[in-house]
């Protein structure tokens, strides 16, 4: 007697072939030979099928390195499995536990074109795909099956003829599914696809959570990479505007002096425009210390719908935009900064709008982000140019722009502020776009934050009046301390002109000696103005502490390039009584001066 060939595994199912063992004593018959023929093919088949399913995990496991990104690697697993079973209509779908959410992140499909990409509260929302995650097991529906789910409207899309879907398990978790489906035979699966699907499912599920580990190491290197270029680019735009910033002062400085002496009105007015010059300068410097440092955050709780509503009327009166805004499911109150928040969306509405070369409509959505619990997203879209992939890398460094520049063009700092506001809100910012199709700017903030709201200072505007109060006496002595030689030389002149005696040192360390000094001398100076950064020194953080443990009376002036600085926007808390952002005008000082002598600061 033969033995009987031993059985081939596939998974857990052995493929036992049918042979029937013939008497070759005497002649066989037609219907025995036809039988052993058969047997034979089932065998050469099963046996192909077998080796070409090996091989096809080996291809799957090998797509990992041979792919750049995730959705190659989709790609590359519907090309392998094409060579097992028919994969004309075929889909990955991913599920997110914590979100309790699933995500179709491949899809090919002959006749569905909807573009369906989440699916949340699968639970609830019930569906095929979500049949199989929560079984955990393959759902293999022929059409009777899938008539009578389709009254259930558990069925996505257009109505298969036949459907099949597949878990990919991780150590026995489903991170996923794979589905094939036929709009036209209902014969098309069988369960040896079933089984097969089943088989190389797991090195599926392998591979896909290598990739996403892969691109999600990547992603995360490429963030730390932009993040540490944008602080790099963010401190030499700081610096260099709080540079810029005591270079205006001295121009300031001297400009405010020379209107004391023309008595030409037509130089007046000459001298009057380059001072505004000055002041928009500064307003320029302003915007990259914004980038460099983010801005001081006055966040409140806002009203979200109310916001978004005023924000969009807002810009669309002041810039002559259309907008046409969706609200979705959000909450109805959100922390932020109002003002600054504004200014972020308001700078992506215009790239958004100029993108179109000012025509058609800049499209807003707000509502609840899909997949991060407390947070929201605002989303600006238009149909405008586009943006290289290459490109999009640069979109928030300061200057680039994909517009001419010049007037009434692009500057390129638009982004760079809104990147550095929504930072500071702890929120991101993500850009998608392709030339000719348009871009979207999808702004994700956190509903509430954990830092509360800071409490402003009394900023002087130079147009405020002060009240004089005779009966006090001013002093005549003003401690300047200032590391800039031009900057404590104009301040002396300026102060001379104002009928103050400066007294200038060059860093907090010599203030509190010289202050000292004086003091011991019986000279008792009321008031100082302590320069906040001092590059080789005590700055004015430190000095103003020390001066008021010899003083505690001491009224002191704390000035700074760095205008959004937290001790500028909030200087009593540090024992100052103003701030004065550089450059400030005579005005302004003078101002400040009369307040600090005869209005009590509260």
């Amino acid at each position: 007697m033969k033995t009987v060939p031993k059985a081939n595994k596939i998974g857990d199912t052995l493929i036992q072939p049918d042979v029937r063992q013939i008497n070759m004593s005497k002649k066989p018959s037609y219907e025995e030979l036809e039988a052993y023929v058969k047997s034979l093919e089932d065998k050469v088949y099963k046996s192909l099928r077998t080796g070409l399913i090996n091989k096809t995990i080996f291809e799957i496991a090998n797509s990992f390195t041979t792919t750049s990104s995730l959705q190659e690697l989709y790609g590359s697993i519907h090309r392998i499995l094409s060579n097992l079973i028919d994969m004309t209509n075929f889909y990955i779908a991913v599920y997110y536990q914590k979100e309790n959410a699933i995500r179709f992140v491949y899809k090919v499909d002959e006749k569905d074109k909807a573009e369906v990409e989440w699916i949340e509260n699968f639970t609830q929302n019930r569906s095929l795909t979500g049949d199989v995650i929560l079984g955990k097991k393959p759902l293999f529906l022929k059409e009777k099956d899938l008539i009578h789910i389709n009254q259930e409207k558990r069925v996505q899309g257009p109505l298969p003829k036949i459907w099949l879907g597949v878990p990919l398990l991780i150590k026995g978790e489903v991170m996923g599914v794979m589905a094939v489906q036929s709009y036209t035979n209902p014969e098309q699966f069988n369960d040896s696809d079933v089984e097969v699907l089943s088989f190389v499912s797991d090195q599926i599920a392998l591979t896909i959570e290598r990739k996403r580990d892969e691109a999600l190491l990547k992603r995360a290197q490429e963030k730390l990479i932009q993040a540490e270029k944008l602080e790099a680019i963010g401190t030499l735009a700081g610096g260099i505007a709080h540079d810029f910033n005591n270079t205006l002062s001295i121009t300031l400085g001297n400009i405010n002096l020379a209107q004391l002496l023309i008595k030409d009105p037509e130089l007046g007015h000459l001298l009057a425009a380059a001072e505004t010059s000055i002041m928009q300068a500064k307003e320029l410097a302003s915007k990259f210390i914004v980038f460099s440092k983010g801005g001081i955050l006055l966040k409140d709780k806002v009203n979200s719908i109310k916001f978004i509503r005023k924000t969009l009327k807002t810009i669309a009166e002041k810039r002559n935009i259309k907008y046409q805004l969706d609200i979705g499911n959000i909450p109805e109150t959100m922390e932020a900064d109002p003002l600054q928040l504004k200014e972020a969306i308001e700078n992506i509405v215009v790239n958004a709008h100029e993108a179109m070369e000012c025509q058609g409509k800049v499209s807003v959505a707000f509502d609840s982000h899909p997949a991060r619990k407390d947070h929201i997203v605002i989303s600006v879209m238009d149909r405008g140019i586009g943006i290289e992939k290459q490109n999009l890398e640069k979109i928030f460094e300061p200057y680039y722009s994909t517009k001419p520049l010049g007037k009434d063009k692009g500057i390129g700092l638009g982004m760079s502020i809104a990147y550095s506001i929504i930072k500071s809100h702890k929120g991101e910012i993500r850009i998608t776009s392709a030339p000719k199709q348009g871009t979207r700017v999808d702004i994700i903030l956190p509903v509430f934050q954990k830092r509360g709201i800071q409490p402003g200072s009394r900023r002087i505007s130079g147009k405020e009046p002060v009240k004089m109060k005779s009966e006090t006496k001013p002093c005549t002595k003003i401690l300047v301390m200032d590391d800039d030689d031009m900057i404590r030389d104009i301040c002396a002149k300026i102060l001379s002109k104002l009928g103050f005696e400066a007294v200038l040192t060059k860093d907090g360390e010599q203030a509190v000696q010289v202050y000292g000094e004086h003091l011991k001398a019986g000279d008792k100076i009321g008031i100082a103005i302590l320069d906040l950064e001092i590059k080789q020194g005590m700055g004015g953080a430190e000095a103003v502490g020390k001066l008021l443990k010899l003083n505690p009376e001491l009224k002191a002036i704390v000035a700074s390039g760095y205008s959004t600085d937290t001790i500028m926007e909030s200087c009593r808390e540090y024992g100052f009584s103003l701030a004065l952002a550089k450059p400030f005008t005579m005005s302004m000082l003078k101002e400040s001066l009369e307040r600090l002598q005869y209005e009590p600061i509260s």
